[in-house]
């Protein structure tokens, strides 16, 4: 395991995970989407000025698509969070220096270059489900 301690072969490896795990959970929630926007548009809910109001139809989504858009959340989430994860395990594994100054290190810019290639990648996958 020690060719997993390298940042080039490390980090190609967990981004491939991440996009492989992210599309694996959009296929499994797929068969339960129908029934859970049907439950939730269900629901009475007070709309603009006083009046009850339900959710229109639910349509079913292809798996592709569903992985597509699981594929844009774990971007986003990547683009948000990411960084600040990435930055605070840095810091339990490393420590900080606190005399250099401060500089965009990798360990906050590729978390979020790999959410905008995810959230690409789920884009791509979203568009062609729906051809």
């Amino acid at each position: 395991m020690a060719w997993l301690s390298r940042p080039l072969i490390r980090r190609p490896l967990l981004f491939v995970a991440g996009m492989g795990s992210a599309a694996a959970a959009g296929l499994l929630f797929q068969p339960h989407w129908v029934e859970l926007c049907t439950r939730i548009n269900n629901r009475e809910f007070v709309a603009w000025g006083g009046q009850i109001a339900r959710g229109g139809e639910c349509a079913p989504v292809s798996p592709m698509t569903m992985s597509g858009n699981f594929l844009i959340g774990f971007g986003l989430f990547m683009l948000i969070i990411g960084p600040i994860i990435f930055s605070l395990a840095h810091v339990l594994r490393h420590g900080y220096n606190w005399e250099s100054s401060r500089v965009e290190t990798a360990v906050s810019n590729l978390p979020m270059l790999s959410g905008v290639l995810y959230i690409a990648a789920g884009a791509g996958l979203a568009i062609m489900g729906t051809t």
